[in-house]
């Protein structure tokens, strides 16, 4: 048996790291498309047939004309006796033919033909954003999906078409309707759209079996499209981020005594006051939930412990600062219980009587329809 060399193994490799599963972001089934052949050759039938081919009259009646892809053995069978026939024998007329013959590069876009380019689209509504006045005040912007998408190949793709008619009144019909569409983006508006062109027109009138007149017209169609892979080397071509919605700027004291040296003394006073340094720098803010009329808890937050030496020199009462709708709220006019096993803090307010704000009371009852923001000694926790 031959040995496998532990550095094919990624949990043995030394030098590779851990993905880490807070940046992955979900991407939902919907974005994970690619745009390959079987979506450009839809779109070129859908739109022939809702489109482009009309109807035509026989008989007094609308008949409408069918199309279909013509597969190997329904071309050589067209080639070779100048119509289709079906399972009875039937030559079937009115029709209309088409197959792709060739794909070439677009030589035209080969600049800007780069995997690793990329465009992003915005979605500007999502479900993490939430715009509010408490935003406006912390200078928070809304947060918005990207998509960011590679790049596609550009490629000409060459379709041959067969029409089949009875009269040649009905094939003039089909033709100028093909003629007047050329040069035009042809597909599904919600979806893709390739542009496509006709040059010239080949036009035939035969006498099939038993002296049917058979008139028959074939041209070849140039589309201009793209194809983008849903996957690459085992790597999705479209990936999804969240833009920030804020940019904080704060500022780090060294107090090591600079230099390629490290100051002991200093160095001990850092190790000795790191509690109360990583304290001051704790600052979080975001949105109550509504419970009730004097109630509202913010979730999925940790609340530190005061450093023993900040005690009796910390404004506890006003650990945290509550606004509703906009307005600072004091300390006085609240209460608040920290719940560490549920990371939660619940904010209870003195309502007191309607209309009648004191300093200890709100003067009113809260409503799900208010805004709550806090702001404080906590970090957010992320489950």
């Amino acid at each position: 048996m031959a040995k496998t060399s532990g550095y094919n193994n990624k949990t043995s490799d030394p030098i590779s790291k851990k993905k880490n599963r807070g940046q992955q972001i979900a991407l939902e089934s919907k974005a994970k498309v690619g745009i390959t052949l079987y979506d450009i050759d839809y779109a070129m039938m859908e739109y022939m047939t809702d489109v482009v081919i009309p109807d035509v009259e026989e008989n007094g009646a609308k008949v409408s004309v069918p199309l279909i892809y013509g597969n190997p053995e329904r071309w050589k069978a067209a080639t070779k006796d100048g119509y289709i026939r079906d399972q009875r024998g039937k030559i079937q007329i009115p029709l209309v033919m088409y197959k792709r013959n060739s794909i070439a590069r677009d030589d035209s876009l080969s600049n800007t033909m780069n995997r690793n380019v990329s465009y992003s689209t915005l979605t500007k509504y999502n479900k993490r954003q939430k715009y509010d006045k408490f935003s406006l005040m912390n200078e928070v912007s809304p947060n918005v999906e990207a998509y960011n998408i590679a790049m596609p190949d550009y490629v000409t793709v060459s379709y041959e078409v067969m029409v089949w008619t009875h009269f040649t009144e009905h094939m003039n019909k089909i033709v100028e309707q093909f003629q007047y569409a050329t040069d035009e983006y042809w597909g599904d508006r919600k979806k893709y759209k390739f542009r496509v062109r006709i040059d010239s027109f080949d036009n035939q009138t035969e006498v099939g079996q038993g002296s049917e007149r058979i008139v028959r017209t074939s041209f070849t169609m140039a589309v201009n499209a793209y194809l983008l892979p849903a996957e690459f080397d085992n790597k999705p071509t479209t990936i999804k981020e969240y833009t920030p919605k804020r940019v904080v700027f704060g500022f780090e004291a060294d107090l090591t005594g600079g230099g390629t040296g490290v100051n002991p003394v200093k160095q001990k006073t850092v190790n000795q006051y790191a509690d109360v340094l990583d304290f001051l720098g704790t600052r979080g803010s975001v949105s109550g939930s509504f419970i009730d009329a004097d109630t509202v808890k913010i979730s999925d937050v940790e609340v530190p412990k005061l450093p023993p030496s900040l005690e009796g020199n910390f404004d506890v009462d006003n650990w945290f600062k509550v606004y509703v709708n906009g307005l600072f709220i004091p300390s006085e006019k609240y209460s608040y219980y920290v719940s560490s096993s549920a990371n939660q803090v619940e904010f209870n307010f003195s309502t007191g009587s309607i209309g009648s704000g004191s300093s200890t009371e709100l003067g009113y009852e809260l409503s799900g329809s208010d805004e709550f923001a806090i702001v404080g000694k906590f970090k957010e926790v992320w489950v």
